[in-house]
């Protein structure tokens, strides 16, 4: 940070999506709130990002829980924008509503599509579970892609590139997964196989190093545009939510030991 400017970093990985355009109606309003001049920084990957915030380039970011996890003591919570009024989601492993493969075990053979290593639900958390269901992920596919995206591990799926993929699931009160990745991907019908959850939500954090009049800034500007309904529309179209929780959900814990089993059984080698 420079003076009365910050960088909010974040990834943005789909091809012709206005979330950039969405950020930066965020940054414009986080920085006519805060009186400060907040600038835009777009991550390739989830570990690009990552490594931006822990050498101090990205000052605010939109962390998946992963992400918050692995960089530990780097940063710290602001909150989490809660998507349908929801505090944590599901990871899920979906075939095509054609697919013959009807159960894990029916999975020897097939292609798996992951989002990003460093996604939750669609990578690390699938990977864990199915270990512990005595299914080594290592062994059981023919073939594993990474697409970058939900929206492209959806899209490949659709488009039978791939036989199964890992994304993110949305529950009823009843446990009954209502939406996902799929549900904005048009041609998209699917079957969800398994689910694995809960995830505890992204976060909003700030690095570690940050000025704390500029953290309170940053974090006064989210409780406003939280209330005012002009502003709320604007987290509404990035957040699919508008209700900010502030500093950390529970969940991150259990997520960060089984983050360290999968580590050290090499599942993600």
């Amino acid at each position: 940070m420079t003076g009365s400017r910050i960088v909010f970093g974040l990834v943005v990985n789909t091809p012709g999506s206005d979330l950039s355009a969405r950020v930066d109606r965020l940054t414009t309003m986080i920085g006519e709130h805060a009186g400060l001049e907040v600038t835009r920084f777009e991550a390739p990957t989830y570990e690009a990002l990552a490594t931006e915030v822990r050498e101090g380039r990205v000052d605010v970011a939109w962390l998946p829980p992963i992400v918050f996890v692995r960089l530990a003591d780097s940063v710290s919570p602001l909150g989490s924008i809660l998507r349908g009024g929801k505090a944590a989601y599901e990871a899920a492993l979906v075939v095509r509503a054609d697919s013959r493969i009807k159960t894990i075990d029916g999975l020897r053979g097939s292609r798996a599509g992951w989002v990003d290593p460093w996604s939750a639900a669609g990578f690390v958390l699938p990977r864990v579970k199915l270990a512990l269901l005595g299914v080594d992920p290592r062994s059981v596919f023919r073939t594993e892609s990474v697409l970058g995206s939900h929206r492209a591990a959806m899209t490949a799926l659709a488009e039978g590139a791939c036989d199964v993929a890992g994304t993110y699931a949305q529950a009823d009160e009843a446990g009954n997964v209502v939406a996902g990745a799929w549900s904005e991907v048009e041609g998209a019908e699917v079957r969800v196989l398994a689910t694995f959850g809960a995830i505890p939500p992204d976060v909003i954090a700030v690095r570690a190093q940050l000025p704390e009049e500029s953290r309170a800034k940053v974090l006064d500007a989210l409780r406003v545009a939280c209330t005012e309904e002009s502003t709320r529309k604007v987290l509404r179209e990035l957040f699919n939510g508008d209700e900010l929780r502030e500093g950390l959900a529970s969940g991150y814990e259990s997520l960060k030991s089984a983050l360290d089993m999968a580590t050290a059984r090499g599942l993600f080698d």
